[in-house]
């Protein structure tokens, strides 16, 4: 009894903390096919299960508790519950899919549908059996009790949460007054005659989601509720479950039951399954969509205990409800682990990068910003770019967010950023500083928002939506290191790292990772307009990437302000097993000679230079710190055991920048450096755990 009381009172917290992530905004951007969709996911299978029913006690002899139990039984396995779906995609990193949207919307609705329907059902049978219809006024009461909370408790704490001083925590007299709040609103639902964690649910959805508000009751209250009390609600209802039931005399009416169960279930898929075909989602991403529909998790194992307790069910109903979902949810969730693969969408998406866009095209950049110290370096990469009327450039950027406190990932436009509050200051002044040089580069340059929140491992998928969307020829992302003034290295971001790695090896077009070191976005920036040229360097060994790179810079080049210097590194003696094959070398040719057309009388110099092995390239590429504001280079360099980069990618520190970028990016260089890696046509494989990361 005791363990029972502290596993309802874990129970009621967990609910509560899983109505604050909730982003009740979702329902107004649900579409009415999502509408349609979460109605019918339950309705369906609740309907054939029920028409089976019908006939079920003509055709074979069962007891009348059995036949009773039944319908209970089908509309249970019928159910979805949101929190379990968002456990689900989030435990197997589809939150921000394509796929973890459509979930997320449908079984928001379905879990909203079926409690009404649970709750008219229940009323209107319990009156019917009595012949009174007093259960209706507990349903007033209800809906009074709910008109409450959204006009009267929500203001209150709308209020308190607007007193929280921007990047400061709540106070504790208020969160005591918000868990005082929830335990009155529990007290206050078993009044009514619901469970107290309606009231619990209820009071979570009044509170704003996100920081600082919300992410400060879910940082205090989950880590206790979820990893310490929740499991005793696990085990509590695990102890419930009588498996001697399941024999004995009791064989036939299981077997029933289990029919029945089984019979929801295959409906419950066929139906998600038929309706996302019907609207034209994906074959394989429809099967999925119906497994992942078809999971449970803690607030069913909870209503399942409910209705044993109020012997609505019997042991025997329960302890199959109980097997089923495991077998079904455990199943399910090892299924997506080992054969979903979201990426498997950019597979057949055609190259594109910088050198191939045709001149008169934009060049479309999707510039991804983690916090404000990477808007100046970002802008003045792209004033460096060169826009003009002739080489316009399409800008979208991406304001990223870390999910916290939420449980359902967004990727709005900024246009809709007062859905996130938190993120409203930031969008803001990025907003405006890209409106500043839209101006500055009237009829060059077109910028468009987007705003993205998601867990740091998953953020690669909706930067690749953007990307895919609008065509992008390059990403570019900012290196996961900040230095300080001194040249020391300030902060590091494990998170940002994890996101670069996961678009280096599934990137839909070029990218680039920029080191900056203020140089770039310093007081004597291209933007600024500073008076002092702006120089680059360039250094090509040969490759897809180096080429990639050098069309990049070809651009940089024609601006007004810029100096380019390029260095074309040959080795010194060819083995004739790491000669490049005849074909990247004739591209190589193409691309210098087309480097050298298109920049004649800019202020460009051309600088060859040669070297036997690793070490006199780091030798040349020391020599070039002096006189330099940017370097760039590209990831690889053609045939990958050139002699002249042998041995720096095993020892490097961070491989996702290349041998020589890797090296460019340690503290001994005082410059910025921009590593391009060009849309490879074999995907790059970058294991996060060799990082320490899983």
């Amino acid at each position: 009894m005791v363990l029972d009381t502290v596993a309802n009172f874990g129970y009621l917290l967990h609910i509560f903390v899983v109505g604050v992530q909730i982003d009740t905004t979702i329902l107004k951007s649900v579409h009415r096919h999502m509408v349609l969709m979460g109605c019918m996911s339950f309705m369906l299978p609740y309907a054939v299960c029920l028409l089976c029913l019908m006939p079920l006690s003509n055709i074979v002899e069962m007891d009348e508790i059995t036949f009773h139990t039944l319908p209970f039984v089908a509309a249970l396995t019928s159910m979805t519950t949101f929190p379990a779906v968002t456990s689900t995609l989030s435990d197997l990193n589809l939150l921000n899919s394509d796929l973890g949207r459509l979930c997320c919307s449908t079984a928001l609705v379905t879990d909203v549908f079926s409690y009404v329907i649970a709750l008219a059902l229940n009323t209107i049978g319990v009156a019917l059996e009595r012949q009174e219809w007093k259960p209706l006024k507990n349903v007033l009461y209800i809906i009074c009790f709910l008109i409450s909370m959204v006009y009267v408790l929500r203001p209150f704490v709308l209020w308190m949460a607007k007193r929280v001083p921007e990047g400061q925590q709540i106070k504790e007299s208020q969160f005591v007054a918000v868990l005082a709040a929830v335990l009155v609103c529990g007290f206050l639902s078993e009044c009514l005659g619901q469970n107290a964690s309606f009231g619990g649910f209820t009071m979570g959805i009044c509170v704003p989601d996100g920081p600082p508000f919300g992410l400060a009751l879910v940082n205090r209250i989950d880590w206790m509720a979820s990893n310490i009390l929740v499991p005793a609600k696990f085990a509590i209802s695990a102890f419930k479950v009588n498996l001697k039931s399941l024999g004995g005399d009791h064989v036939f009416a299981a077997l029933i039951t289990e029919a029945i169960i089984i019979l929801a279930y295959l409906a419950k898929f066929t139906c998600n399954f038929l309706l996302a075909m019907y609207f034209s989602v994906p074959l394989q991403d429809a099967f999925h969509f119906a497994m992942i529909m078809c999971t449970k998790g803690i607030i069913d194992v909870s209503t399942f205990s409910l209705i044993r307790a109020n012997e609505v069910v019997t042991d025997q109903a329960y302890s199959l409800l109980i097997l089923n979902m495991l077998l079904v949810t455990g199943c399910t969730r090892f299924l997506l682990w080992h054969f979903y693969d979201p990426s498997t969408r950019y597979k057949a998406y055609k190259r594109n990068s910088i050198l191939e866009c045709e001149p008169g095209d934009f060049l479309r950049m999707v510039v991804c910003i983690h916090n404000e110290d990477n808007v100046p370096s970002i802008i003045n990469l792209l004033e460096a770019s060169n826009p003009t009327t002739h080489q316009r450039i399409e800008v979208i950027t991406m304001n990223l967010e870390q999910l916290e406190g939420r449980s359902s990932a967004i990727l709005i436009p900024s246009s809709e950023v007062e859905k996130i509050p938190s993120a409203q200051s930031r969008v803001l002044q990025t907003g405006n500083a890209f409106k500043y040089f839209m101006e500055r580069n009237y009829n060059s340059v077109l910028v468009e928002h987007f705003v993205a929140m998601a867990p740091y491992r998953t953020m690669h998928e909706d930067i690749f939506t953007i990307a895919i969307n609008k065509c992008a020829n390059i990403v570019i992302v900012p290196f996961h290191k900040r230095w300080a003034i001194d040249g020391s290295i300030d902060a590091t971001f494990p998170g940002i790292r994890s996101v670069n790695l996961k678009i280096m090896e599934k990137t839909p077009c070029s990218i680039g990772i920029l080191v900056d070191r203020g140089q770039i976005g310093g007081p004597q920036s291209v933007l600024t307009g500073r008076t002092k040229v702006f120089h680059i360097t360039q250094l090509f060994l040969g490759g897809a990437d180096d080429r990639e790179a050098l069309a990049y810079s070809c651009r940089m080049a024609q601006h007004y302000h810029t100096s380019l210097l390029l260095v074309l590194l040959r080795p010194k003696h060819t083995d004739v097993e790491l000669t490049p094959k005849l074909h990247d070398k004739r591209l190589d040719k193409e691309m210098i000679d087309r480097f050298r057309m298109e920049c004649k009388g800019r202020d460009v110099y051309i600088q060859e230079e040669v070297a036997k092995d690793a070490l006199e390239t780091i030798q040349l590429v020391r020599a070039m710190d002096k006189n330099c504001d940017l370097f760039i280079v590209g990831r690889e360099h053609g045939y990958a055991y050139s002699q002249l980069t042998y041995g720096l990618s095993e020892c490097a520190q961070c491989p996702e920048l290349g041998g020589i970028g890797d090296l460019l990016a340690t503290a001994e260089f005082s410059f910025s450096v921009l590593v391009v890696q060009q849309q490879p046509m074999e995907r790059v494989e970058l294991d996060d755990s060799q990082f320490g990361w899983k």
